[in-house]
């Protein structure tokens, strides 16, 4: 009698020559001791650490009924899998039995039972009377692939002979309580997989049914240690990131944990390369180590990270955060807080009182966001001096986000890492007493998953320059919408689904705003730069491309008005898994010329200068890219400051505008140079200086 697996019936066990009746008998098929076999060989496999390449299989039934066939051995073991143990079982027990299948079938092959057909000589039979090879109709779900692939190179062993895997269905008891009660070494199904669900891993599931005494060849071992372990701290908190282990000890790494020294404080990711670890004293220096652990257990820690010391008023973090790689999903831009009329927070942020608003669960957002990119804009502030938008409230924060004078409406474009519950905290910056208005508009999100695209950072192209006619012919018309082409131009492929670049306002005859977006719109209801006349402005931003590839930009203005449009583009998003993940990051300065953070002095105008990203600020070696927030002070001169991955000296493109007095900032999504740098030059007239800062945000890794 035949059963199929799970439901009321047991897995299906495969009897053998003397066992077939009485199995039959009792509807219970079975596996038992191998048979005395022939001196002859069939396959004639011989290696007991190797698993053949092939299996003859006698086929009695279907439309090959009466054929031997040669199969690739483990397409075999693949087959049967479906036939013999759920997909839903867990995983664990289902990787014991594949080693079970697996090792059932390679006895055969080394020990031929004379069996001999209209095809020639084969080592098993396709039904009851070994194990179920059904091609045309049972199909192995991911599960059973994964459990195969996962234990390929294991065999196992006793007192130095090779295990003939016997299994039998067994009852519903206790892990192992029914092992080594039928006579021999059997693996019972219904009870192994209690020691599944009870944690026990597929190679201890085979020492309790086939030990003791079994050795268990290629099993995985522990993970190996992560390594360019970084550390960047803040107020009674450090931000620790990593690189993964160079061996995940043959099974997939199921988390990391980082302890601090002294103290051992700690926090731990499911597979994220980066976290917070709280509680820590100020004032007191500590490294940290991390340590990787799998199913097999923890490996060894990794080296010290740096030193940091905590500080006070030292900003965000001040709560641990779990942060990890995410992918990306652009959306229409949506207006998530504004503070003129109650939209997130009602009423005006008051200088120096962090104030906390939703970002996740609105406007489309997910619950399960990470982090967001968008465009902050600061208006009606009674005061002159800065903005921080992070995942945290921090109420003396290190970074600023926009940098603003008294009566401007200015606006920044970031990516910026989801606080606790999907949240985002925002402070004024200036002296007590004075308020200010605050505007969010989100263009896109992270989640921790595969459901969204990859980014690939390139070195920045101008795709669009309405002074010279790349991308559109002649200044923009005020509400006028005008489309260009950004997919299949500049090394932005196809199937391109969002871009980061820096949008840049020029030779306008009046102040407001503009609007880019997948969409033409002659009324937007969000913008993406606002200006004053006569400035030359630029602002970063990551927006979804329309159908086609295509932005839109409208100049939001009076009637008659115009104005030229630069955007210059410094990656872009596939909707797959061949470009880098997102991994936000607490904010941390790893550039400050003003105290030799990164660089030792000024710019000098027009002369390149490189500094460390990757192992500064949480960044680890294998990134690819990093957002954050790029800022001017005490420039000589006005002009522009282009940020990239390799150092030019006439940069055909600027990342930031500014004229002379301005304490100017621009967000930024740019592609690392070789070894995980940056490069700055300062646009101007020979002679001239300027300091600058650079706060990052977050890094794309593969």
């Amino acid at each position: 009698m035949t059963h199929r697996p799970g439901g009321a019936h047991r897995p299906r066990i495969r009897p053998l020559a003397a066992a077939v009746l009485l199995a039959a008998a009792f509807c219970l098929p079975a596996i038992v001791r191998p048979p005395v076999v022939h001196a002859a060989a069939c396959t004639g496999w011989s290696s007991t650490t190797t698993p053949p390449p092939t299996i003859r299989v006698y086929r009695s039934s279907g439309p090959a009924a009466g054929t031997v066939q040669t199969v690739d051995f483990e397409t075999y073991v693949k087959v049967v899998m479906p036939a013999e143990w759920p997909q839903s079982w867990s995983m664990e027990a289902l990787r014991a039995g594949a080693v079970a299948i697996k090792q059932y079938a390679w006895y055969y092959t080394m020990h031929w039972r004379g069996g001999s057909g209209p095809g020639g000589c084969f080592d098993v039979v396709d039904n009851n009377n070994d194990q179920v090879y059904k091609p045309e109709t049972e199909t192995p779900a991911a599960s059973h692939i994964s459990a195969v692939e996962s234990t390929w190179a294991e065999s196992i062993t006793k007192n130095g002979t090779f295990v003939f895997t016997g299994y039998r269905p067994g009852t519903n008891v206790a892990c192992g309580a029914d092992a080594h009660t039928a006579g021999g070494n059997y693996l019972m199904q219904r009870s192994a997989l209690n020691c599944a669900r009870a944690g026990q891993t597929g190679e201890e599931i085979l020492q309790i049914y086939y030990g003791p005494g079994l050795v268990i060849r290629g099993a995985p071992g522990l993970p190996g240690a992560p390594t360019a372990v970084t550390a960047a701290g803040s107020d009674s908190s450090a931000t620790v990131s990593w690189s993964a282990p160079a061996s995940d000890g043959g099974s997939a790494i199921t988390g990391f944990t980082v302890t601090s020294a002294p103290g051992g404080m700690t926090c731990a990711t499911t597979g994220a390369l980066s976290c917070a670890v709280g509680g820590l004293t100020n004032g007191t220096p500590y490294t940290f180590t991390v340590t990787a652990t799998n199913t097999v257990g923890t490996g060894l820690p990794s080296a010290p990270s740096n030193s940091v010391t905590p500080e006070a008023g030292g900003g965000p973090p001040s709560q641990p955060i779990t942060i990890g790689g995410a992918t990306y999903h652009p959306m229409t831009p949506t207006r998530v807080l504004d503070t003129r009329n109650g939209t997130g927070l009602s009423g005006k942020l008051v200088a120096n009182t962090p104030a906390t608003f939703a970002v996740a669960g609105v406007g489309g957002i997910p619950a399960n966001a990470t982090a967001v990119t968008g465009n902050v804009t600061v208006a009606d502030e009674t005061a002159g001096w800065a903005v921080y938008l992070g995942p945290v409230p921090a109420a003396n924060p290190p970074t600023s986000t926009v940098n603003f004078l008294a009566g401007q409406i200015t606006g920044n474009g970031l990516t910026v890492a989801l606080g606790s519950g999907g949240t985002l905290s925002a402070t004024y910056i200036s002296n007590p007493g004075n308020k200010t208005d605050l505007v969010f508009d989100v263009t896109g999100y992270f989640t921790p998953d595969a459901s969204g695209a990859t980014y690939h950072p390139m070195t920045p192209v101008r795709l669009l320059d309405t002074r010279n006619g790349t991308g559109l012919s002649g200044k923009l018309s005020a509400n006028t919408p005008a489309t260009f082409v950004v997919a299949g131009v500049g090394g932005v492929p196809s199937n391109a689904v969002a871009v980061s670049g820096n949008l840049t306002v020029a030779n306008e005859t009046a102040a407001w705003a503009v609007y880019l977006g997948p969409a033409p719109v002659a009324a937007p209801t969000s913008s993406a730069i606002n200006f004053t006349k006569g400035q030359i402005k630029g602002n970063s931003l990551t927006v979804a491309l329309g159908p086609g590839g295509t932005l839109s930009a409208t100049y939001m203005s009076n009637p008659g008005n115009k104005t030229d449009l630069v955007f210059d583009v410094t990656g872009f998003y596939t909707p797959d898994s061949t470009g880098s993940v997102y991994v936000p990051l607490a904010p941390a300065r790893v550039l400050d010329t003003r105290t030799g953070t990164g660089i030792s002095g000024k710019l000098s105008a027009n002369t390149p200068a490189a500094f460390a990203v990757a192992g500064a600020g949480g960044v680890p070696s294998a990134a690819t890219g990093v957002t954050g927030n790029v800022t001017v002070v005490n420039e000589t001169a006005g002009w522009a400051v282009y940020l990239g991955p390799a150092p030019i000296a006439n940069p055909p493109t600027s990342t930031i505008n500014f004229t002379v007095g301005q304490i100017a900032g621009n967000g930024v999504t740019v592609a690392l140079g070789s070894g995980g740098t940056l490069s700055a030059t300062y646009m101007s007239n020979p002679g001239n200086r300027t300091d600058l800062v650079f706060d990052v945000s977050g890094y794309y890794a593969p």
